[in-house]
């Protein structure tokens, strides 16, 4: 397996770094907007909110960090998905033999193997009982 070069630095696209400010961004223009609109918008910025028995749901800093909290994390969640999704495979990954991927050829070369061992030993039986096996046209059933 190539190994990289331990002092060579990943770009920004490549590490983690990318998904994650993008998400914060994201999230940030969220909170922002959710703390505006709740909080009564341009035409009415003093509104004062008191804590009921929502239990402090009706606060536009609740809110607005609830709104960050859930557009980080679908963002984050969405863009390394992508990320993941968009990348390369290794080169290493595609050699050998993996669980799947000689199957049909394994299939084909283990049903060759069963189909001589029983053409032998109808072979054998024919040659115990004095006669001699069919070979060629005589041994296809079709002819």
């Amino acid at each position: 397996m190539p190994e990289e070069p331990q002092d060579r630095r990943r770009s920004l696209l490549e590490s983690v770094k990318a998904p994650l400010l993008f998400s914060f961004a994201l999230a940030f223009v969220a909170g922002f907007v959710t703390l505006f609109a709740s909080s009564g918008g341009s035409d009415n910025p003093r509104v004062e909110h008191t804590v009921g028995a929502e239990g402090g749901l009706n606060s536009p800093i609740n809110l607005s960090l609830i709104a960050f909290g859930v557009v980080f994390i679908v963002a984050l969640l969405v863009v390394s998905m992508l990320q993941l999704a968009s990348r390369e495979n290794p080169e290493h990954l595609s050699e050998g033999a993996g669980v799947n991927r000689n199957s049909e050829e394994l299939y084909r070369r283990q049903v060759a193997e069963r189909r001589e061992r029983q053409r032998r030993e109808e072979q054998k039986k024919a040659r115990a009982r004095g006669e001699e096996p069919p070979y060629g046209r005589d041994a296809d059933p079709d002819n």
